[in-house]
């Protein structure tokens, strides 16, 4: 008996796997990102960069859907303009890293040819390389090359929590409009005045296609 039943629910469930397998697909995304550092208190200022990431998309039930992802980033951010020994002074912070994001959207199928979606989920950042023209304390001269900020207070990881808009033609073409609100600090810096928590709220657009 146990086994009739059991070969019974394998029946019922194999068809709705099938069905979820068939719609999964693999996907490249392009994005042109502004950066801005909220509570830098006007000591590293926004910027811009870009993400290419690999997502697979794996489609939960007929609309819900959950995109993990993981790619490259890019971004500089400016540090404002500072007097030197007479001298005026700027710089810029240029950060390298991984981000590894992991959506789960909701999908509107508009007409049979174009979709719409929206999604959310957690993003989560390995920074590789951040280095700057200036001293994060912004004493002395500029130096000649760059300096690490790991040294100074930027994290290895630091995380955000993320939300967009996507449209999807054909099932290959993709539009996106997304932000990011950073939720852990990507880096602390400390003067004598205050001590800066840094975190990464970030806007993009992004281009794709699905294979």
């Amino acid at each position: 008996m146990m086994n009739r039943l059991l070969i019974a629910a394998l029946a019922a469930v194999f068809p709705v796997v099938l069905s979820a397998q068939s719609g999964n697909y693999f996907g490249v995304r392009l994005s042109f990102d502004v950066t801005h550092p909220a509570g830098s208190n006007d000591g590293i200022n926004n910027g811009s960069g870009f993400t290419l990431l690999g997502i697979y998309n794996i489609g939960i039930g007929s609309h819900v859907y959950f995109e993990p992802g993981a790619g490259v980033f890019y971004n500089t951010m400016g540090i404002r303009p500072v007097e030197v020994d007479g001298a005026v002074y700027d710089g810029s912070v240029r950060n390298f890293g991984v981000r590894v994001p992991l959506n789960v959207g909701y999908r509107f199928e508009m007409f049979d040819n174009f979709e719409l979606a929206g999604y959310t989920g957690p993003w989560i950042n390995l920074n590789c390389t951040t280095k700057a023209r200036l001293q994060p304390d912004f004493e002395g001269p500029a130096p000649t090359g760059s300096t690490n900020l790991f040294d100074y207070g930027w994290n290895c990881f630091d995380a955000q929590w993320g939300f967009g808009l996507t449209a999807t033609y054909n099932r290959q073409y993709y539009l996106a409009v997304s932000g990011a609100i950073g939720i852990s600090p990507m880096a602390t810096f400390t003067t004598p005045e205050s001590k800066d928590r840094i975190r990464r709220n970030t806007v993009s657009i992004a281009v794709g296609y699905n294979f």
